[in-house]
């Protein structure tokens, strides 16, 4: 069975993504921004948030992961790099390693660019490839020569060509 993904608003500028395995029930946020709109997503589909997947470290994404695993109990995957200044984490990963979401499996890839401890998690399957990245890197991972924002963290456009 396929994965179910929702997109709702978040915070004055951002959205949030839930992506479901409707075959075990396991639920994953990717990123936190805050907890009310995921909260109120997971109600509204009558989810259980099992898993939070962390991108990059910036408050307008993990805003709401002490609040969400208070209240779910739920596990933080995280950037490998521990200078990430990501609190609550319980599992850091990197480049090849692959997390586990019910029966969906992700891929973790690292991209930096945007933050250099930027990780996306590409969840592959017979049908199709959706990749679960922050609205941040869909926005900003650009070819280097059209990117819009690489300046964050040290990086610069040298860094990522």
């Amino acid at each position: 069975m396929a994965a179910e993904i929702r997109l709702f608003p978040c915070l004055t500028d951002n959205f949030g993504y839930l992506i479901h395995d409707p075959a075990t029930g396991a639920t994953a946020s990717i990123d936190a921004p805050e907890a009310g709109p995921v909260v109120k997503a997971l109600e509204r589909e009558g989810w259980r948030l099992t898993d939070i997947l962390i991108t990059h470290h910036h408050g307008d994404h993990v805003g709401g992961v002490a609040e969400l695993k208070q209240k779910y109990g739920c596990r933080v995957v995280g950037p490998h790099d521990k200078s990430a200044r990501i609190a609550n984490v319980d599992l850091r990963v990197g480049q090849g390693d692959v997390v586990k979401v019910g029966g969906l499996l992700a891929r973790v890839l690292e991209t930096p660019g945007h933050t250099l401890d930027h990780i996306s998690y590409v969840f592959d399957s017979e049908t199709s490839t959706t990749s679960a990245t922050s609205s941040t890197a869909r926005r900003r991972c650009l070819p280097p020569t059209r990117c819009s924002r690489s300046d964050a963290d040290g990086c610069s456009r040298a860094t990522i060509r």
